[in-house]
């Protein structure tokens, strides 16, 4: 990622921030909130010192945000068929501790970031449809 080391710095202290809030987090609804925090950063940031593969993480960060938001909204509007565990929130800690760790040693993220988006299809019918099957691992 080509940024300045302030910059970078500031995503890293954001990501290891908002992991350890996640793994702390009681509910589903306080781990999403956490999570939020690291594509919010982000989005300062480019918007300082414009970087295309920041747009990148952001809009992958925000969609997979999205997708986890989207299910639990559904479960607390009584669709339940589709759930969400607790082993997607610890796979979203390990992706997101690649991430920073990738980050700081100035190695290539993508493989990171479509982990992250295979993370979100699960809270999809079809993506759970899929991980029951033993398909779609995460």
């Amino acid at each position: 990622m080509d940024i300045s080391d302030n910059f970078k710095d500031i995503i890293l202290k954001e990501i290891n921030y908002a992991t350890t809030k996640i793994e702390e987090g009681k509910t589903p609804e306080e781990k999403l909130y956490n999570f939020s925090a690291i594509h919010g950063m982000i989005q300062r940031i480019f918007n300082i010192e414009y970087n295309a593969e920041l747009i990148y993480t952001f809009l992958i960060l925000r969609e997979t945000y999205n997708a986890f938001s989207s299910r639990l909204q559904a479960i607390k509007a009584g669709q339940k068929e589709i759930p969400i565990y607790n082993e997607q929130f610890e796979k979203l800690i390990v992706i997101l501790r690649e991430l920073a760790g990738k980050i700081k040693q100035k190695e290539d993220i993508d493989d990171t970031l479509k982990k992250l988006l295979i993370l979100s299809y699960t809270t999809t019918g079809n993506g759970y449809y899929l991980f029951q099957k033993g398909l779609l691992k995460i």
